[in-house]
């Protein structure tokens, strides 16, 4: 989840997420594993939420409860964001070791009109192959957005964000990803994420 941050977020996230989630019980929630925030390195005002549920299933559970603790932690939330959050839901495999890299390179190809899926995949699966090889580099996990088919969504480890732009300007990587510009509109960003364990204790631990 990403959005504009408020004043008061951007001056002590880690006491306005404490604060949050002291706003209901560990029991009300189930199937949340891990949770971590950040701030875009390209833009600061940009503040990053990014959850780990065991399921979709959880997920979709969580936004279906109606008690008056949850609005209540609604209520709060809100008092957080400037602008109004843009959600983006992704069947990970296995992002938790990308996560918790000192920078975590978040990026989506969108195809281009009339572009099929058949034509893009093939090219993520070479630019998997292809990083496995490159230095300070911690993983990536690559899946189609839900609800969005024409969206491959792909979030990448880097040990700084000059070890990824390193890795990108010349060689092999830069020429699959000239191909998959010719093919899908690209955005990217990167954000160095913390984790919040007065967060997961308090209001999200499963």
């Amino acid at each position: 989840m990403c959005f504009k941050a408020s004043s008061s977020y951007l001056q002590d996230p880690t006491q306005s997420i404490t604060e949050l989630a002291t706003q209901s019980s560990a029991d009300k929630i189930e199937g949340l594993s891990k949770f971590y925030y950040g701030f875009e390195t390209e833009d600061p005002g940009n503040a990053f939420w990014v959850f780990e549920w065991n399921s979709q299933a959880a997920h979709e559970a969580y936004h279906r409860i109606d008690t008056n603790d949850f609005k209540d932690t609604l209520a709060t939330s809100q008092q957080l964001f400037a602008s109004k959050p843009t959600q983006t839901i992704v069947n990970f495999s296995n992002p938790s070791r990308i996560f918790s890299a000192p920078v975590t390179e978040f990026v989506t190809f969108t195809l281009k009109s009339d572009v099929s899926m058949n034509a893009l995949q093939p090219l993520v699966t070479q630019l998997q192959a292809e990083l496995q090889e490159t230095l300070n580099f911690y993983g990536s996990d690559w899946a189609p957005v839900v609800g969005k088919p024409n969206v491959v969504y792909g979030v990448l480890g880097w040990e700084s964000v000059q070890a990824h732009w390193d890795a990108v300007s010349s060689g092999p990587l830069k020429g699959i990803i000239d191909e998959v510009k010719k093919i899908a509109d690209l955005w990217l960003v990167h954000v160095a994420l913390n984790t919040n364990q007065t967060w997961l204790e308090g209001t999200l631990n499963s």
